[in-house]
C-alpha cells in the first residue's frame, strides 16, 4: 500500500479543516455542522480509498480532499434543489393557503405589537452569532435588498443569501418561542 492512512490524517486533518470549512461555506449554503459532517465523511472515504488501494501515487491531498468535499456538498445541494422542485401544483389549494396565511399574519401582528415580545425579540437577536445577526440586521433594519446583502457579505449569489436568511430566521424564531415560553408569555 503506497500510503498509510494514519500518516495522511496526522499530516492533513487539522491543517485542512479551516480551508475545507471556508471553501464549502463560500460555495454552498451549508451550516457549520453540515460541513463538519461532510468533513468526517470525506475522511472516512479517504480511509476506505487508501485501504482499497484506490489512491494513486503522487496524489495531491489538499485538492483530493477538497474535491471530495465539493462532490458531497454538491449532492446535498442537488437534493435540496430537487426537493424544492418537486412541489406539486395539483395539490395546492390557494383558498386554503390564503386563509391560513391571513390568520397567521393577524396572529403575528398582535404578538409583535406586544412590548414584552419586542423586548424578547431584541434580546434574542442580539445573541444570534454572525452571519445570522448581520444578515438579519441588514435585511430588516437597514432594509437592504438580498442582492446588496449578497454583495456586502460575499455570497456567490443572492439565492445563497436568501437561503441563509431563511435559515437564520428559523433559528431566531425557535429562540424567541423558547424564550417566551420560559418567560410565560406564550402557553
Amino acid at each position: 500500500m503506497p500510503y498509510e492512512y494514519n500518516d495522511i490524517v496526522r499530516h492533513f486533518y487539522e491543517e485542512l479543516k479551516p480551508l475545507f470549512v471556508n471553501y464549502l461555506r463560500k460555495n454552498f449554503t451549508l451550516d457549520y455542522d453540515e460541513i463538519m459532517d461532510i468533513y468526517t465523511d470525506v475522511w472516512i472515504d479517504v480511509r476506505n480509498n487508501i485501504t482499497r488501494d484506490r489512491v494513486e501515487t503522487g496524489t495531491k491531498w489538499k485538492a483530493y480532499i477538497l474535491k471530495m468535499g465539493w462532490n458531497q456538498a454538491n449532492k446535498i445541494a442537488s437534493r435540496r434543489h430537487r426537493d424544492m422542485d418537486s412541489y406539486d401544483d395539483e395539490k395546492f389549494n390557494r383558498d386554503e393557503f390564503e386563509k391560513k396565511y391571513t390568520e397567521e399574519k393577524a396572529a403575528e401582528t398582535s404578538i409583535y405589537e406586544d412590548p414584552d415580545m419586542q423586548a424578547v425579540l431584541a434580546a434574542e437577536l442580539s445573541y444570534i452569532p454572525d452571519p445570522c445577526n448581520k444578515i438579519l440586521k441588514l435585511y430588516y433594519f437597514d432594509e437592504l435588498s438580498m442582492k446588496e446583502i449578497a454583495d456586502s457579505m460575499n455570497y456567490s449569489t443572492s439565492r445563497s443569501a436568501i437561503t441563509t436568511k431563511n435559515r437564520c430566521m428559523e433559528k431566531l424564531k425557535t429562540r424567541v418561542v423558547d424564550a417566551v415560553r420560559r418567560l410565560g408569555i406564550l402557553g
